[in-house]
């Protein structure tokens, strides 16, 4: 019988928890994936999509060896093939066209710190087309940033200091795990919990309120808070006046607004917009905790923005158990240097969001070579036709993958990669404050290869290799070198998860801000934001999965149908039936579903997960327009209206 192991490591995916894994070998093989007891966030327990994760590792369709695309048929070849091929390619791409004529995008499908790296390779070229911006939380950095000076947020366990506790617009039971049992503890020691959310997720049963306003219109509920708790005079005047700028203009931007017309335009009753402001003056400290819904609006940052001022007024920020909380950059810590910045003259950019319009009007030379690394564009980006149509352009797309997604259905090359349990790295997180090993478990699976070892590979024929020589172990001693002063060094990790000790419990405590002035500033406007339209009246939510991270949903997943969850009222006025098929339908195309009535939803919404993939015509994203928000360049997906027919 062979011996088993257990392997300590984390999860590197696209999730704010990077629990803590213990990881069960025998005979060199995965049997098991556990939970770290020791870790302070995983508590010992992982969420569905981790424990279920040995079935990705060894599915029968994972891509091992690296394939290329002859007269539309996948053909084998072996690493130097490709390695040559590859660099053959940026050889004459640089030299007709320049090394702007070369696209890299990378996306969060492992947010490891060797990830780094790969900037480093394009940087070395002299910079390319680098794909920037947000699927995700940009307009949320953003919005903070300009109020704070940079984003940062309280520590996890800082909300058992807290005697109310909002989220708002997040669902912590699917993409934030680890944050329910923090809630519980808190709620047991007398913290009352508020969720807002259209929707009523299961999230909902953890909560004394829940509160549903119309979808984006949450500024508006926001400002009749404000309004409340500042006629009330019952804000925290010296921290307003001393610690804060543009309080004035702000004042006036609320006092224009009439609070029947915020409840109006919420869908929130005044009654309970006056019970949410009285709850979070009087049961102090506060938090809030903003969840990534609220930023997928054009005026997302806006409506950050909205939220912390108020924090602001009311006086619970830099306090313990108070704070608007949303996230925080797991990179902060490392030495970027290694990207080698300063080499990227000609560095070009598009933004994610406008991704198929980008590429199709670049100024200077158009885009010939492409790169795609940790993300799966052709499922995620909004208005995804428009975007593959433009990468079919590309004379040639070359994509580092697990499985043939619908991106690297598109690609001419498919490069295998490693899971993060068959790799070696280290991670952050953008939630809590530990550092984290990523010790491989097992040996690759067939020929993969991590994205480290791949650009080093293509590297060594393009005459760079020296600028990227070294083993894994070696950069990542660079990247974390800024922490060896506080104790962390790699063999350390290696041992163990190890918490941050600069990073701050409590965020900007005694008003340590970072903005120009020292002061938290203000937002003195709101766009005032409308949806909707007589053709397309309904709302279109696409909220993350409780069964896969974005669109990492095994092909074997794909048997059942898309679901679309309205309420019952919303499906007697289209005349479609509980467990009916019917089609969902925007001016960008229509997505076939079941329909399932759901009571706690409100009515004018229709809620589909997103991630699964368009080649079994089941992307919400041909769906989708691509809008970009005002601020932080992220993909505004909530801003698409649909309507519904018949099957």
């Amino acid at each position: 019988m062979s011996e088993r192991k257990v392997i300590l490591t984390t999860c590197t995916r696209d999730c704010p928890d990077a629990c803590g894994i213990h990881a069960h070998v025998s005979g060199g093989r995965l049997v098991g994936l556990t939970g770290v007891r020791e870790h302070e966030i995983t508590r010992g327990f992982l969420c569905r999509r981790a424990a279920d994760y040995i079935r990705r590792v060894y599915s029968p369709d994972r891509v091992v060896r690296p394939l290329r695309k002859v007269g539309g048929r996948w053909q084998e070849m072996s690493w130097d093939e490709a390695f040559d091929l590859i660099a053959a390619s940026i050889e004459k791409t640089i030299d007709v066209y320049g090394s702007q004529a070369i696209l890299h995008y990378q996306s969060g499908g492992s947010l490891a710190a060797l990830k780094m790296f790969n900037k480093r390779f394009f940087n070395l070229l002299g910079g390319v087309t680098e794909a920037v911006g947000s699927l995700c939380g940009g307009a949320g950095i953003a919005g903070q940033t300009m109020d704070f000076g940079y984003r940062t947020s309280h520590d996890p366990k800082d909300l058992l200091k807290s005697k109310l506790i909002v989220l708002w617009g997040r669902n912590p039971s699917v993409t934030n795990t680890h944050l329910i049992p923090i809630l519980k503890e808190a709620r047991a020691g007398g913290a009352q919990i508020v969720l807002i959310d259209p929707a009523n997720t299961r999230t909902a049963k953890f909560c004394d309120v829940h509160v549903r306003p119309h979808p984006g219109m949450d500024g508006y509920l926001v400002l009749g808070m404000a309004k409340i708790i500042l006629d009330s005079d019952n804000m925290a005047t010296d921290f307003v006046l001393n610690r804060c700028e543009n309080f004035d203009a702000y004042r006036a931007m609320v006092k224009r607004y009439d609070l029947a017309f915020l409840s109006e335009a919420s869908g929130v009753p005044v009654e309970m917009i006056e019970h949410l402001a009285g709850a979070y003056m009087e049961r102090k400290p506060a938090a809030i905790i903003c969840g990534w819904g609220l930023q997928r609006y054009q005026w997302g940052a806006e409506t950050f923005r909205l939220i912390d001022a108020l924090g602001a007024i009311t006086g619970n920020i830099g306090v313990p158990g108070g704070g608007v909380s949303h996230g925080r950059d797991e990179q902060e810590y490392f030495d970027q240097s290694i990207k080698s910045k300063e080499l990227a003259d000609s560095r070009r950019t598009i933004p994610k969001p406008l991704m198929g319009r980008g590429l199709r009007e670049l100024d200077g030379s158009p885009v010939k070579l492409a790169f795609i690394n940790g993300g799966n564009p052709l499922n995620q980006l909004p208005d995804v036709g428009a975007a593959t149509e433009a990468f079919r352009q590309i004379d040639m797309v070359v994509v580092f993958e697990q499985f043939l997604t619908d991106t690297a259905m598109s690609a001419d090359i498919v490069l295998p990669v490693t899971t993060f349990l068959e790799e070696t790295d280290v991670v952050a997180s953008y939630w809590h404050s530990f550092i984290s090993p990523v010790n491989p478990a097992i040996e690759p699976v067939g020929e993969a290869k991590s994205d480290f070892d791949i650009y080093q590979g293509i590297a060594s024929r393009l005459g760079i290799g020296h600028e990227m020589a070294g083993t894994a172990n070696d950069w990542l001693r660079k990247i974390i070198a800024p922490l060896n002063d506080m104790g962390i060094t790699l063999e350390a990790l290696k041992e163990g998860h190890m918490r941050i000790p600069s990073a701050p419990l409590v965020a900007f405590e005694q008003g340590a801000f970072k903005t120009k002035s020292g002061k938290f500033r203000f937002v003195t406007d709101f766009s005032n934001p409308s949806l909707g339209s007589k053709e397309y009246p309904l709302f279109l939510l696409t909220p993350h999965s409780s069964r896969w991270i974005h669109s990492q949903v095994l092909p074997e997943d794909h048997g059942s149908p898309v679901d679309a969850r309205v309420n019952p009222a919303t499906a007697r006025a289209y005349e479609v039936e509980d467990g009916s098929a019917a089609r969902v339908v925007s001016p960008k195309g229509s997505v076939d579903v079941i329909i399932k009535h759901d009571e706690g939803l409100k009515e004018g919404i229709v809620y589909i997960e997103q991630g699964s993939w368009g080649m079994f015509g089941k992307s919400v994203n041909q769906l989708t327009h691509a809008i970009m928000s005002d601020e932080g360049q992220n993909a505004c997906y909530y801003q698409t209206t649909v309507h519904l027919e018949k099957a």
